[in-house]
């Protein structure tokens, strides 16, 4: 029986119509609140865990010195903006807001190998619904 036979309480479990519910979902998070915060929520709620491993949690609150080496300009521009006690701090959230930028990008290659490329007419309308967005 194909999909398009069957009844939709049958279909609720399908990929297409679980895709249906996300990108209703979406669209209405997206215009009800600014892209900011749309993407802050993503990623804050991505289960790290699934990607790296319980035993490889981010922030798992230990902590360990490292010493890392970076231009003079970036160092210094980091110290400016956070004084003498926050550089650290300032440097693991960086660090932490690029892993779980690169895991949403698994994520996504992920999603696509399974479920093909995002159509390029959605692609268009979701810029459409974002103007201040800039690829780059």
């Amino acid at each position: 029986m194909s999909a398009r036979s069957q009844r939709p309480e049958d279909r609720t479990n399908d990929p297409p119509s679980q895709l249906s519910a996300l990108e209703q979902a979406l669209r209405q998070a997206l215009s009800s609140v600014p892209r900011d915060q749309v993407v802050k929520c993503i990623v804050s709620v991505l289960p790290t865990e699934v990607f790296v491993g319980e035993s490889a949690r981010l922030h798992s609150g230990k902590v360990r010195k490292v010493s890392v080496s970076m231009p003079e300009e970036l160092a210094e521009a980091v110290r400016a903006r956070t004084g003498a006690g926050g550089f650290s701090r300032y440097v693991t959230e960086a660090v932490d807001r690029k892993i779980r930028h690169d895991l949403l990008g698994e994520l996504i290659d992920e999603l696509e190998a399974e479920y093909g490329p995002v159509p390029q007419e959605l692609l268009d309308e979701a810029r459409r619904e974002w103007p201040d967005f800039e690829e780059k």
